[in-house]
């Protein structure tokens, strides 16, 4: 005498999925009841992928920031928004990314002025002094925590 589907479901709701997935392969109920559940789980997350991915031509010299599109560009950036544009960076530019901090530094920041002494004093004492040893995680939070701006990027280039 076998248990009813609808105890064994209620039984398996209380079990992780990971430890129950083999009732999938008893028969074709439970396989169709586990696909409908958790494939919207899985369609949920695409689509939250497919919204908030970068795109390919995201900081590209031929359409950033040109006039006719702008209404796009202001999607992406959601009105500058500095975490999207460090991603950016680090995903697609990170062998260029490891002697940045110094790049920017120099480039964009007047000798003496109060910025400059606050990121080199940053640079000095939280960033490894190998530029091979830096990871993503450095340049992330060089980026953060000196809050980095997109009028900067632009002026030093990458």
């Amino acid at each position: 005498m076998s248990i009813p589907y609808e105890i064994i479901i209620e039984i398996t709701k209380y079990i992780p999925f990971y430890l129950n997935k083999n009732i999938l392969s008893t028969n074709k109920y439970f396989f169709r009841y586990y696909k409908k559940k958790y494939l919207k789980n899985v369609i949920y997350i695409q689509k939250t992928y497919r919204k908030y991915r970068l795109p390919s031509y995201f900081l590209s010299t031929n359409t950033f920031l040109m006039y006719t599109s702008y209404h796009n560009w202001q999607r992406i950036f959601n009105k500058n928004n500095k975490i999207k544009i460090y991603r950016y960076l680090i995903l697609k530019k990170m062998n260029f990314l490891r002697g940045y901090p110094e790049f920017l530094l120099n480039k964009s920041c007047v000798i003496n002025s109060s910025r400059y002494l606050i990121i080199n004093d940053w640079i000095i004492n939280n960033l490894p002094v190998s530029v091979m040893v830096r990871t993503r995680k450095n340049i992330f939070t060089f980026f953060k925590y000196n809050r980095i701006t997109l009028r900067e990027i632009t002026n030093t280039g990458f």
